[in-house]
């Protein structure tokens, strides 16, 4: 059972398993501890400073712990004069947002999160901006998100997610009642977002091999150590919400955190399913639905990226790799933000904010020419170059792990289901959410992603 997490030991084996030329970065956060009871360890940490002025940021989402509410149980564990901050249920993790509860924390010392990802990457980024000394405590409500132990924060940005940077919580504190308490789609949830490991590191491997990252690197993957596969493993006890399941799940995304702050960056754990979850989430309103949780939709779409691997990856045409991209790429990418996000936002910004990236995207595309040429050389006559194909785990394990841990395989399925048409737009336009390469761009660039591909994966 997962007690405490030695970073010093973790880093150590990052820096270990990377070039010396390239950048580890050290870890941010102090502890991570798991607690049968985590009230003393927070009073604990609370009275290090005596006096100290102390917010408590959570949401009205209701959280339970052993059956009482779990904000009066916590608020009990800090100082009498602690101020709470609670935010609406379902609080968008936006700049306008973050904005808010940043003038709420200013001049505090103590901030201590009680949520799970959005009030985590809220309270992160008010920390940055209005409170830079204070001292920052995560409690997790659900093993959902790897937001609690990392050092970047997703907020949308005129519409459009973005991951920008941020310092990590200072102490993370694991309070089993709490964690067993959450709602079992959010378990799930967890699960999905942890098995993107299964496709992400791929899609790293290829931006570096086209010439669009240089820091590809095994330090995220000495970090996340056996966590995906224990998960993996556990997925059963995930379905039936045992408590083995629960650890299983938390290290997971614990572990995951970490492994992207390390390089300050998501792709080891974040790729082309990570983007379709994205555009998912970004055109929701356009298809009348509401988002469902990230993870829920991760899960589906990696599996839809494990399938594209296998049965359009390998019908790629070295010479599309060398090829001159022509401008026309240009104008039907921005074309089609327009066709679809500019619906939503007729003034614009979403569609401006989005071609940014795809803008800059295109544009190291035309640059990395030795990059690509040397990739096309290598490219084999059938299949997928083998040192791509070993980061990558079979797309029929992860549909097997899915449904084992009763996690939804198929967007149909989804808490908030998906119609056929929604998920077809997700997986031919979520290229246009990012300025990193990833699988669905690659397959866009060599011709091998249109309408009848997208709904061949889903089915």
């Amino acid at each position: 059972m997962l007690d405490t997490l030695d970073l010093d030991a973790l880093w150590r084996e990052a820096r270990a398993s990377t070039p010396a030329h390239l950048l580890v970065r050290p870890f941010t956060t102090q502890s991570v501890s798991a607690h049968d009871d985590a009230r003393p360890a927070l009073s604990r940490l609370a009275a290090r400073e005596p006096g100290v002025h102390v917010v408590l940021v959570s949401d009205a989402t209701p959280k339970a712990r052993d059956g009482q509410p779990l904000l009066d149980e916590v608020r009990a564990a800090l100082p009498a004069s602690t101020e709470l901050v609670l935010l609406p249920a379902g609080v968008d993790v936006s700049s306008a947002r973050a904005d808010e509860l940043t003038a709420r924390v200013a001049g505090s010392d103590l901030i201590v999160a009680v949520g799970s990802g959005s009030v985590t990457d809220l309270a992160k980024r008010a920390r940055d901006h209005g409170a830079p000394e204070a001292v920052l405590i995560a409690w997790p409500t659900a093993p959902s998100v790897t937001a609690y132990s990392s050092a970047l924060v997703v907020l949308s940005v005129d519409g459009v997610k973005r991951t920008l940077p941020s310092r990590a919580p200072d102490h993370v504190l694991l309070d089993w009642p709490t964690l067993v308490s959450a709602p079992p789609v959010m378990l799930r949830a967890g699960f999905g977002d942890v098995l993107a490991r299964a496709v992400s590191y791929g899609d790293w491997w290829l931006a570096q091999a086209c010439g669009l990252d240089d820091g590809f690197c095994q330090a995220p993957a000495a970090v996340m150590g056996q966590a995906e596969q224990t998960m993996v493993e556990h997925a059963m006890a995930v379905g039936r919400g045992e408590f083995a399941g629960v650890a299983a799940v938390t290290e997971g995304v614990l572990r995951a955190g970490l492994a992207m702050s390390v390089v300050a960056q998501t792709a080891p754990l974040s790729g082309w399913e990570h983007v379709i979850s994205h555009w998912l989430d970004m055109t929701a309103s356009g298809w009348q639905r509401r988002p469902a949780l990230h993870g829920e939709q991760v899960g589906v779409a990696t599996l839809v990226s494990g399938r594209a691997y296998e049965r359009l990856l390998p019908q790629l045409d070295p010479g599309t790799l060398t090829a001159d991209l022509p401008h026309a790429v240009d104008e039907s990418w921005r074309a089609a933000l327009g066709q679809t996000l500019g619906v939503l936002d007729p003034t614009g910004a979403m569609v401006a904010e989005a071609w940014r990236d795809v803008s800059a995207k295109l544009a190291a595309w035309r640059e990395a020419t030795v990059a690509r040429d040397t990739l096309a050389q290598q490219w084999p006559r059938h299949g997928i170059p083998p040192e791509l194909g070993a980061l990558l785990r079979p797309a029929a394990e992860v549909e097997a792990a899915l449904r084992a841990a009763g996690a939804p395989a198929d967007f149909g399925a989804l808490s908030q289901p998906v119609s056929a048409a929604a998920a077809r737009q997700a997986i031919t336009h979520a290229h246009l959410v990012r300025r990193r390469l990833t699988l669905g761009d690659v397959l866009m660039l060599a011709g091998l992603l249109d309408d009848a591909a997208a709904d061949a994966l889903v089915a």
